[in-house]
């Protein structure tokens, strides 16, 4: 079941009243998350942010992926081990990711380990056979990708010698089944597996090397040397292992199983929000929340965090949860780990590394063990041009130049009366090739300023205009849209004085984007 997508407009955010102002009054900046305001951000070929305020009151980030885009590669983000925590900024800067959310629920205060499954590769790095087997799964699909929502499960058996085979219920987990068999490789880390047995009575661990028992105890160890798998069993899992001894030939094999096809990158979640349109989910609390949704065709992907426990934002319920995801137009959605953990980072334009776009509730980045986000194999081609920028930007003696603004891009913006003539100020551009960029552009926001400025965009197909409330979103990027750009060097973005909207038109930076 396929939902429309949200659509960014710009051309009004908010309605105010009111005269003109100085370029200095002394009137308050109007707040960027007052409710129906939205910016985007274009991140990558394929890859947008979108920030948003809606009813609640609620603060939205949302990244929305075109999974078809082939420079676009969904990758499973961690600290390096399962056992173990790191803020989603290092997790994600590890492997150069343009942007991500937080992922998996997981052993807080103790292993740090994922409770689901997750999956990097095609390989799948920890889950349990049963219980925690909700995933958000993404497949190679010709020089792209696609997703969905899955089931997968570890299915893993221990060879015993003589051929008898054990079950076991658990790969690299912060806890095994009751009367389990767990298995731990490399992967796991230095946390001690004590912190596992949950309350058994008996343990039992085997170490495997090269297909022979290396070690026997019945105290838990903690790392795992390469080549060597440890297998520990709680109480009648214990009583399973107790006849091996240091020698005796054992085999251990596992593997994902379930899911459509063979998932490249998966992460664990609680509960299914959404499945094929209809919303599956039962009464919670508002909190904040992290999601992620699947068009019907799988290839738009949507990762959402909501912020909450705040005047500014009161989270959501699992039902609102599973409304909004609808709204974006997910046929399918997957609840992940929310609270203090919700976390969106994303690499900025002309940023080396990412930082967080949303507002933990716990006031910082929680350490989690966990993400998803993507990588970009393409460089987009970025430019900023400022009101200051030698020989790009051009403006009559009508416009003045003012200082009073914090929320101004570089050392100062200009300013001028709106009148019913043209007068543009104009940003000039060397467009490296024809073909669909963003324009986004930056101005002090206040509420003395103009409420229609009309932005110019010189397109390949003549100008197009576009009015911004410049009395909303200071001091940051604000979105204009993508546009098909011609190649050369020549005024692309111009600033009119021509409307009938109330205070200054401003003008201060722009970026160019190659989409």
């Amino acid at each position: 079941m396929r939902r429309p997508a949200v659509t960014v407009l710009l051309a009004t955010l908010l309605a105010f009243t009111g005269l003109g102002a100085p370029p200095a009054p002394a009137l308050a900046v109007a707040n960027a998350a007052d409710a129906g305001t939205l910016a985007v951000t274009s991140l990558a070929p394929g890859l947008t942010l979108t920030n948003t305020s809606i009813s609640g009151p609620n603060q939205v980030n949302i990244l929305t992926a075109d999974l078809a885009e082939p420079t676009l590669k969904p990758r499973y983000l961690s600290p390096g081990t399962v056992g173990a925590t790191a803020a989603l900024t290092t997790q994600a800067n590890r492997v150069g990711a343009i942007a991500a959310v937080n992922g998996d629920f997981f052993d807080i205060g103790a292993t740090g380990a994922p409770r689901g499954v997750g999956v990097d590769g095609g390989s799948l790095l920890h889950g349990p056979a049963s219980g925690w087997n909700n995933v958000a799964a993404l497949y190679t699909n010709g020089a792209g990708s696609r997703g969905g929502l899955a089931q997968i499960f570890l299915d893993a058996t221990v060879t015993l010698p003589g051929g008898a085979r054990l079950t076991a219920s658990n790969l690299n987990s912060p806890d095994i089944a009751a009367n389990g068999i767990g298995v731990y490789n490399p992967l796991w880390g230095d946390e001690p597996r004590s912190q596992v047995l949950d309350g058994a009575t008996r343990s039992r661990e085997i170490e495997v090397t090269a297909g022979k028992v290396s070690k026997v105890s019945t105290t838990p160890g903690g790392k795992v040397a390469n080549g060597t798998v440890a297998v520990l069993g709680v109480n009648t899992g214990a009583d399973a292992l107790a006849g091996l001894a240091v020698g005796d030939a054992v085999t251990v094999n596992y593997a994902p199983r379930g899911g459509d096809g063979a998932a490249q990158v998966a992460i664990g979640g609680n509960l299914v929000l959404v499945k094929d349109g209809v919303a599956t989910t039962v009464s919670h609390p508002k909190n904040p929340r992290t999601a992620v949704g699947f068009s019907a065709d799988g290839l738009k992907m949507w990762l959402v965090v909501v912020d909450g426990r705040s005047t500014a934002s009161v989270g959501m319920t699992y039902v609102e949860l599973a409304a909004y995801m609808k709204s974006l137009g997910a046929d399918d959605a997957i609840n992940l780990d929310g609270g203090g953990s919700s976390t969106l980072v994303a690499r900025m334009p002309g940023a080396t590394s990412v930082s967080v776009r949303n507002t933990p509730s716990d006031g910082a980045q929680r350490a989690v063990p966990n993400g998803i986000g993507f990588v970009s194999t393409a460089q987009a081609w970025t430019t900023t041009v400022d009101n200051t920028t030698a020989g790009r930007f051009t403006a009559s003696a009508n416009w003045g130049t003012s200082t009073y603004s914090s929320e101004r891009f570089g050392a100062d913006y200009r300013f001028a009366d709106p009148v019913l003539a043209s007068d543009s100020a104009w940003y000039k551009v060397n467009i490296p090739q024809t073909a669909a960029y963003e324009v986004s552009v930056w101005y002090p926001a206040n509420a003395g300023y103009n409420d229609s400025t009309p932005y110019i965009v010189a397109t390949t197909s003549g100008n197009q205009t576009v009015r911004v409330n410049q009395r909303v979103n200071g001091g940051r990027w604000v979105s204009l849209g993508v546009f098909n750009l011609a190649a050369g060097d020549a005024n692309v973005v111009g600033v009119s004085r021509w409307t009938a909207g109330t205070g200054y038109v401003i003008a201060d930076a722009v970026r160019i984007t190659r989409a």
